[in-house]
């Protein structure tokens, strides 16, 4: 099956223009993240009849990083195919791929802080799988900045304002006494243009994952430390479900492999993926769950005024149900 990594930025919902809506490590101290995958509630609905014939599926990303390490895996070993999807993974900025899945344009996307708080503000949408809940993420500094203290003043690079990275880089900062206030966050997208913005002073620091924060050390930075789809359709949100956590499992039996399959889907040394594999391998969740203390816990995290329920934010029934199906090896 061929796989296609593009580059979605802003004509990624030009398909649809008449539809609108409205809508952080100090060295390794590590801090919980989760990359996540979301089903829109009142989505299309995808006959499930068609598995005979591959059914033409988009995933969205929002980084081509090793930690869409599962979606490569998916993808590159077949486990989409078997699952009856000729599946396309794209790369689009996060509110875009958040407003994707709203419009229809992909049926899934690991896009994580965006949607969830389009879950909390009333978006129809779920969680229905976590493949990571837990990532490594470091803060990478200018050269010029001697101490974490002299950021003060200085200028933030984040993905997008009150984004994933941005969250983790105000809990780094924090934990080393920096009040986060201090810094002014400016937007700027993908993981390789907040690297480059590091490395020519354009913003003094940023939080970056793997293999990104070992590329920036080599460049001389310092380290400083919806309804519709489910109700209609559950099958074909099963089959998806079945496809990550069949990926999950290989990463965590399959050091070697995975690391190949690294290698074909993000620029980096063989050294770089190996390191990379060794820190996220901790991180995997193979069964595709978490607690609902977790999750409580990182909704909190949101400091989001609209409360809903754990119900109306995740649904585990469908990863629970093809772990069991791979467990007992049908």
């Amino acid at each position: 099956m061929a796989q296609k990594l593009e580059l979605v930025m802003g004509n990624v919902l030009q398909r649809r223009k008449d539809r609108q809506v409205e809508s952080r490590e100090m060295g390794i101290v590590r801090i919980i993240t989760l990359m996540l995958w979301f089903v829109w509630l009142s989505s299309l609905a995808i006959d499930d009849t068609a598995q005979a014939q591959a059914q033409k599926v988009r995933i969205s990303i929002s980084s081509r990083s090793n930690t869409s390490v599962p979606f490569y895996v998916a993808a590159s070993k077949g486990f989409f195919r078997e699952e009856g999807m000729d599946v396309e993974i794209i790369q689009a900025n996060p509110r875009l791929g958040a407003m994707a899945l709203i419009n229809g344009d992909v049926a899934f996307t690991g896009t994580f802080v965006s949607t969830v708080r389009g879950i909390l503000s009333g978006f129809p949408l779920k969680i229905v799988l976590v493949a990571f809940k837990k990532g490594v993420y470091y803060l990478i500094a200018h050269p010029s900045v001697k101490d974490i203290h002299d950021l003060k003043g200085k200028k933030l690079g984040v993905s997008s304002i009150r984004g994933a990275d941005h969250l983790v880089a105000e809990e780094l900062l924090k934990s080393k006494g920096v009040n986060p206030a201090q810094l002014q966050p400016v937007a700027l997208g993908d993981t390789s243009v907040r690297l480059q913005s590091v490395l020519t002073g354009a913003v003094e620091v940023t939080a970056l994952s793997p293999p990104h924060d070992l590329m920036a050390q080599r460049s001389g930075v310092k380290v400083l430390a919806s309804d519709r789809l489910i109700k209609e359709n559950p099958q074909f949100v099963r089959r998806g479900v079945r496809a990550i956590l069949k990926a999950n499992r290989l990463i965590e039996e399959n050091r070697q492999e995975t690391i190949r399959v690294l290698l074909q889907w993000v620029k980096q040394t063989p050294e770089i993926a190996a390191r990379s594999y060794d820190v996220e391998l901790k991180t995997i969740q193979r069964d595709g769950t978490m607690s609902d203390g977790e999750m409580e816990n990182f909704i909190d995290r949101l400091a989001n005024d609209k409360k809903r329920t754990l119900d109306d934010v995740r649904d585990f029934s469908f990863a629970r149900a093809a772990w069991k199906e791979l467990e007992s090896g049908k």
